[in-house]
């Protein structure tokens, strides 16, 4: 596959994790996705927990999130772990999710990269 970025930070902030196309795709999709926005790569350590691989759904209310980064992030979330937000649902309907031409290219590969088949 193979894979587009948003700006040269986006794969910079990729390629920080080294082997990520050898992890596995849900990995590989949520730190694709996380990439996409400046806002998203500057909070990063506020969303994810490397250490422990635990999301952390509170960042949704912190001052730093537009609308676009909360729908990035919980699409991530969910091709993550399946995670489903219990506040702003609206957020999450196919029509939210993909209404910015901007960015719509790479959330669509980031969904490609997390149902890639595995060799």
């Amino acid at each position: 596959m193979n894979v587009k970025y948003s700006s040269q930070r986006h794969m910079e902030f990729i390629q920080r994790f080294g082997t990520w196309h050898s992890m596995k795709p849900e990995r590989v999709s949520f730190l694709y996705l996380l990439g996409i926005l400046r806002v998203t790569r500057e909070h990063f350590r506020e969303i994810f927990d490397l250490q422990t691989g635990e999301i952390h759904p509170e960042c949704l209310r912190r001052p730093w999130i537009t609308p676009l980064a909360r729908r990035t992030i919980m699409l991530a979330f969910n091709l993550y772990e399946n995670w489903m937000p219990s506040e702003y649902p609206e957020d999450c309907s196919p029509s939210a999710l993909f209404d910015n031409a901007k960015i719509r290219d790479f959330l669509l590969i980031g969904v490609e990269l997390r149902y890639r088949k595995e060799s």
